[in-house]
């Protein structure tokens, strides 16, 4: 009896204490936010220990694809040089569940693996996907163009942006192909003229004006300590470039193009704190309001990545990134990871921002696949 008098004072407790929140909010003109919705796209298994680097694109008849890449069981199983290949799922409710797996591109002979996948679904409804294959030895890559003109039943390979570069170049955990207002290609990339894990990193754009056919080089940008990596890219209102990178001083920096990509000024600290891991920056979509997803953790000089990768938030500017102002946290789960990010806007304006979920922090041996489904109005 003394324990059910004590659950029933607990709930009183915890109800005066929501409804006087509630009350703060209202009197105050504070509306509480909408819920965020988290799913599973890819959960760990035995067999396939870690899933993520995903990307969403429309297929034009109300569903969406998602792309991915799936670690296998092997003794590097959920490492970065680990086997893994690229997969698909389709969804038919923006998101909220996913079916119809297929993987897409398999590892080849030579191959260390295959991996980063990106997808685009253009103004003219063609579908391109791309896929890194990192070659054995950790030195060299080949970034692999495929094109889809009926929806994604096939997929069609175009010539390579670059093949068996001398370093590695890659995209990491932010992997996209993205097309600028004037029908322009743009590929964020980074590396180095050493191995993937010790390498000094460089980054910049490839861009294509014939639809994928040719492809050249953006000038560089450089940072100190690892360099510049992981860049994201974004359009802005008055059709210049912004870049978000991830660095190991500070936080994200920002570097700038007037010229649809071609060339980059110096970056610049953005101002918000973080550890080393991955943005993702991307304009809201019928507004000039760029929106950046980043791990806004303490910097920590002496941690392995520079801080932890929780939690998992958001910043918005309405200046075009000379100002920004943190929204809150999409997640903060203070034992866990959060990192390699996409976001993709239905249209609705809702977001499907997909991400690696690792409990405990930097563990490689169970990583899944997830995605947060973020309400237009969450953005306000």
């Amino acid at each position: 009896m003394g324990s059910t008098c004590k659950l029933r004072a607990f709930m009183k407790h915890q109800y005066l204490l929501a409804s006087l929140a509630l009350f703060c909010a209202v009197a105050t003109g504070q509306a509480a936010k909408p819920e965020i919705q988290h799913v599973m796209i890819e959960p760990a298994t035995e067999e396939t220990p870690r899933s993520d680097t995903a990307a969403v694109a429309s297929l034009g008849d109300g569903r969406v694809m998602v792309v991915y890449n799936k670690f296998h069981r092997t003794k590097d199983a959920g490492r970065d040089h680990g086997l893994c290949t690229i997969w698909s799922k389709i969804s038919d409710d923006n998101g909220r569940t996913w079916h119809s797996p297929r993987m897409l591109v398999d590892s080849a002979e030579g191959d260390m693996n295959v991996q980063a996948p990106a997808i685009l679904r253009t103004r003219a409804g063609e579908l391109y996907l791309i896929a890194l294959r990192a070659h054995k030895g950790g030195d060299s890559s080949t970034m692999c163009v495929f094109v889809s003109k009926d929806n994604g039943k096939t997929f069609k390979e175009f010539p390579p942006i670059w093949k068996r570069s001398k370093g590695q170049l890659l995209q990491g955990g932010t992997s996209c192909i993205m097309e600028l207002s004037d029908g322009r290609l743009l590929l964020p990339f980074h590396g180095g003229s050493g191995n993937q894990w010790s390498q000094k990193n460089s980054a910049g754009c490839y861009f294509s004006d014939d639809k994928g056919q040719t492809w050249k080089r953006s000038s560089l940008i450089d940072l100190p300590k690892r360099g510049a990596m992981e860049a994201s890219v974004v359009e802005l209102n008055d059709g210049s470039l912004m870049m978000t990178l991830r660095t190991q001083l500070g936080g994200p920096h920002i570097a700038r193009s007037r010229d649809r990509g071609k060339t980059w000024s110096k970056a610049v600290f953005s101002g918000l704190e973080g550890g080393e891991s991955g943005t993702c920056l991307r304009r809201l979509p019928g507004s000039d309001r760029v929106v950046l997803f980043w791990n806004n953790s303490k910097f920590q000089p002496k941690h392995h990545h520079f801080g932890e990768r929780t939690p998992l938030s958001v910043a918005v500017s309405d200046d075009n990134g000379k100002t920004w102002r943190k929204l809150g946290n999409i997640a903060e789960n203070p034992k866990a990871e959060y990192t390699n990010l996409d976001c993709y806007f239905t249209e609705k304006g809702d977001a499907i921002l997909t991400y690696l979920y690792a409990e405990p922090a930097w563990n490689r041996k169970a990583i899944d696949l997830k995605a947060a489904l973020i309400p237009k109005s969450w953005f306000d």
